[in-house]
């Protein structure tokens, strides 16, 4: 799976659910289980701690040298069971068995913490209702649903051809509303949340590329 091809769900295929339209550019890593150059944006980079374990730094500020591998399930999995990450360190290292299903959750906690630094700015609104009136009123810029979104509610956002991101489930999409359960929410657009739709974009993609039911 690739940022710019996110699944879509089970009712809706083609461009209209996406991950990010916009990958910032950067100083080129390569990935140890691919041996692709690619901005460090598309990449997990890791470190190895004190103690020799691996442990991923998605903030990217850990000391170190860092392990980068492509922001994909395949990618991590690969890493681990060819012990790349031993040979990129040049000695030997602990890799958590849960090591993809770590980073899957910190990505996923990562991105919904930027929503809810959108929310709190008042830049995202959730409920079918309220994203409609956002739309309605062009000032809508990223949708975000939940891995529930399907049928005609999902059909009826894709038709306004703006850009849609899954992010987590009802639940967890609810929480960062103050809610029991989210399905849709929006991102408006205006100068100040250009930086938030930015990063939830990217920040998606790069969950549902480490999910355990990524297919690559």
């Amino acid at each position: 799976m690739t940022l710019a091809a996110l699944p879509s769900g089970p009712h809706v295929t083609g461009p209209h659910v996406t991950g990010s339209t916009s990958v910032p550019s950067g100083p080129l890593r390569t990935c140890i289980a691919t041996g692709e150059q690619t901005t460090p944006e598309r990449l997990i980079r890791f470190v190895v701690a004190p103690d020799g374990e691996v442990v991923p730094d998605l903030a990217r500020r850990l000391p170190g040298r860092g392990l980068w591998v492509r922001a994909e399930r395949t990618a991590i999995e690969r890493a681990i069971v060819r012990k790349l990450f031993a040979r990129a360190a040049r000695s030997p290292v602990k890799v958590p068995a849960d090591l993809g299903e770590r980073v899957e959750r910190l990505l996923l906690e990562r991105a919904l913490a930027d929503l809810a630094r959108a929310r709190r700015a008042g830049r995202a609104v959730a409920g079918f209702a309220k994203v409609e009136q956002l739309i309605a009123a062009g000032r809508a810029g990223l949708l975000v649903v939940a891995d529930e979104a399907e049928g005609d509610g999902l059909r009826k956002l894709a038709a306004s051809g703006l850009a849609i991101v899954r992010l987590g489930d009802a639940m967890a999409l609810g929480g960062i509303f103050g809610r029991e359960r989210t399905v849709y929410a929006a991102v408006a657009r205006d100068d100040a949340a250009g930086e938030f739709i930015e990063r939830i974009e990217v920040g998606a993609a790069r969950w549902r590329g480490c999910r355990s039911n990524s297919t690559g």
